[in-house]
């Protein structure tokens, strides 16, 4: 069974397209990987379909790097 941050990842690189992306739960979800709000809130969107989980505007303010994401989906996936 993959990890949330292997799952995470794979989202990542599908939604930029690069096979080789490194992630690492440090990495800001702006600077790191030049997501602009309209990418974010898309990512945010498909991770909402890939994970079955819903993130309300309010949670994915607060979430600035892609430790906060797997936090959240740690918190509220049915595992």
């Amino acid at each position: 069974m993959q990890t949330i941050l292997e799952r995470i990842t794979a989202l990542l690189r599908d939604f930029t397209g690069d096979d080789t992306l490194t992630i690492e739960p440090s990495m800001p979800l702006r600077g790191s990987l030049g997501l602009d709000s309209y990418d974010l809130a898309s990512l945010l969107g498909a991770a909402e379909e890939r994970f079955d989980v819903e993130i309300p505007d309010r949670a994915a303010l607060e979430m600035f790097t892609v430790g906060d994401v797997m936090a959240y989906l740690s918190k509220h996936m049915d595992i």
